[in-house]
């Protein structure tokens, strides 16, 4: 299963790098140039800077590890944003 999110933001980079940054503590979590990639034990987030936004891409092969992985990053990008209204509007890949 695989859902995306796109959330405006002009410091897109500055969170990619943040939330992978912070990940990295207690899973594996990198970033190279504008993509960042976080691995949690069921499931994982690639997301992708440009000046204004921030993509999304979270994948699991179960329904509880997909909901997992989208509480996770959306409540940590809310605690790093807490003067934005940051609203994630998860949607199926196509």
């Amino acid at each position: 299963m695989i859902q995306i999110a796109i959330i405006e933001t002009d410091k897109a980079e500055r969170l990619m790098k943040a939330l992978c940054n912070h990940f990295a503590r207690k899973v594996t979590a990198r970033y190279e140039g504008d993509k960042g990639y976080i691995e949690f034990g069921d499931g994982k987030c690639e997301i992708s800077a440009t000046s204004s936004t921030l993509k999304f891409l979270a994948e699991s092969d179960t329904t509880d590890g997909l909901d997992h992985v989208k509480r996770a990053v959306d409540k940590h990008l809310r605690r790093f944003t807490p003067e934005e209204d940051i609203q994630f509007e998860w949607r199926d890949a196509p």
